[in-house]
């Protein structure tokens, strides 16, 4: 158990360092306030910061006896899973309906709802995504097969 969080908050550290480098290379601040390197930034910050307190505490309070993996892992699996076909169906289904998918299927399989439920859910997801960003907010959003 002990390994596999330490495993987890090393991680999570690269990827905080990860942020904050790449982010480095982005405008910090332009001529109208913040630049896109400015949220990415402090995400990474935080990020970082908080994969060293995490490293920390698992130094220190942990057993070092026990399960590798939690009992609820699984379903950690299962939303990893979830997020990579999500990634790589967004060019495709495009971004309304790939996220309306995504909050389907993870209301599914990690809430447990009925079927029913989720796809309602999904259709909402996606009518809203697809109203609020692309005609209220004129954004346009990535478009995929069905022109979504």
């Amino acid at each position: 158990m002990r390994l596999a969080d330490l495993i987890g908050g090393v991680i999570v550290l690269i990827l905080g360092v990860a942020a904050i480098y790449f982010s480095s290379q982005l405008e910090y601040y332009s001529e109208f306030g913040p630049g896109p390197g400015f949220l990415p930034l402090w995400v990474g910050i935080c990020i970082t910061g908080f994969a060293i307190v995490l490293i920390f505490n698992i130094l220190r309070k942990h057993e070092k006896a026990g399960a590798f993996l939690k009992p609820r892992t699984r379903e950690g699996f299962k939303l990893l899973i979830i997020i990579i076909a999500t990634f790589f169906l967004l060019p495709h289904l495009g971004f309304s309906i790939g996220f309306g998918l995504f909050a389907g299927l993870t209301m599914r399989f990690m809430g447990r709802h009925r079927w029913f439920v989720c796809g309602l859910t999904a259709v909402g997801i996606a009518i809203g995504i697809r109203y609020v960003f692309g005609h209220w907010l004129s954004i346009p959003l990535p478009k995929g097969i069905a022109g979504w």
